[in-house]
């Protein structure tokens, strides 16, 4: 069985609601009229085509307006007066056609060919004056007034639902703008704690490492200085974990405060045996290539500190005019120790 699309209830009940309106308006101009009216021509022929009309405007609203329209033209024919309760319903369904149609071309066409309709229904009538004043009066008032007013609610509403929509996406962006400072907070957290604190965890470590050389010490103090290094180490461990987890892959560099100089005079003063050299006449280098040459020298260090704490360490930066390279290089440290070296990266200027 093939299914059949009801019309919503909301949509039937405006329907009957608005043919009720207009019927009533009908039979009372039907009893106005007296004796004179036909029950057919007056009464049940409007009343079958407002029960076509009003269905039928939300489909086609124009097609309902020349339904009623040809109602009002009728009434020309009025031996008595031209006025008659149709100019209601043509009113009403008017404004229905402003309100459900966006264009204004073709309604307007509508308009136009009711407006010729009636005054061709008094030319052929040879109606008297008064009748042509109405024709060309009333009847146009109640095609393009209630139009007009249709328009502008149509309008109105449409105005205050883009607001809302436009209202939505300010708050939508607001709220990505939001998240992404939480995300680049995060990422600013996990590099200040990778590049920093990490560091100097390890720089820690390894004057721990040397203080257990120390001849002064007893063996307590050096099994103590052993367990401090190995919880240094762990918490080293601990903390690129907290960082894998914060960090933003996205991120590619970030700007920093300190110098390479700065950095390696800090391993030199902590017992780091570091050595350092520059080659090329150092250019203007933008905030992303001094970060990222700063990354790579101080990760070096990081894992040289680690990995081979009595191994020498060679840092060496080249300039050219289009690059700068970096090598990072240590000694093998001694044999119960793995070896370590790291060549950098070459970073475009």
């Amino acid at each position: 069985m093939p299914y059949i699309r009801m019309p919503p209830v909301r949509q039937v009940c405006g329907d009957v609601a608005l043919s009720s309106v207009l019927a009533a308006a009908t039979g009372y101009g039907f009893r106005d009229a007296g004796a004179a009216a036909s029950p057919v021509e007056d009464l049940c022929l409007p009343l079958a085509v407002l029960a076509v009309a009003v269905p039928l405007s939300r489909r086609r609203p124009g097609t309902a307006v020349v339904l009623v329209n040809g109602l009002c033209a009728l009434g020309m024919a009025d031996p008595a007066t031209p006025a008659n309760a149709h100019v209601l319903s043509l009113a009403a369904l008017s404004f229905l056609l402003g309100l459900r149609v966006a264009a204004a071309r073709r309604p307007l066409l509508v308009l136009a060919g009711c407006f010729a309709v009636v005054l061709a229904t008094c030319a052929v009538l040879r109606t008297p004056a008064v009748w042509w004043f109405y024709a060309s009066t009333v009847l146009p008032a109640a095609l393009v007034l209630p139009w007009l007013a249709g328009r502008h609610w149509r309008g109105r509403h449409e105005l205050v639902r883009e607001g809302w929509q436009l209202a939505r996406s300010l708050e939508e962006h607001q709220h990505l703008v939001a998240e992404q400072a939480r995300l680049t907070e995060r990422a600013d957290i996990a590099a200040d704690m990778h590049d920093s604190l990490g560091h100097v965890l390890s720089l820690v470590a390894l004057r721990a490492g040397a203080l257990e050389l120390s001849p002064d010490l007893t063996d307590r103090d050096r099994t103590d200085l052993a367990e401090l290094r190995a919880t240094i180490a762990d918490a080293v461990e601990q903390l690129r974990e907290t960082v894998a987890v914060l960090h933003d892959p996205a991120e590619t560099g970030l700007p920093v405060t300190d110098t390479v100089e700065d950095l390696l005079g800090r391993a030199a003063a902590c017992g780091v045996p570091v050595r350092w050299e520059r080659h090329g006449a150092m250019p203007i280098l933008s905030a992303l290539v001094q970060g990222g040459v700063y990354r790579a020298v101080q990760e070096a260090l990081t894992n040289a500190v680690k990995h081979a704490p009595d191994g020498e360490i060679r840092v060496r930066i080249s300039h050219a005019a289009d690059r700068t390279r970096v090598d990072v290089v240590n000694a093998a440290p001694p044999a119960d120790r793995p070896a370590f070296a790291a060549e950098g990266p070459t970073i475009g200027a």
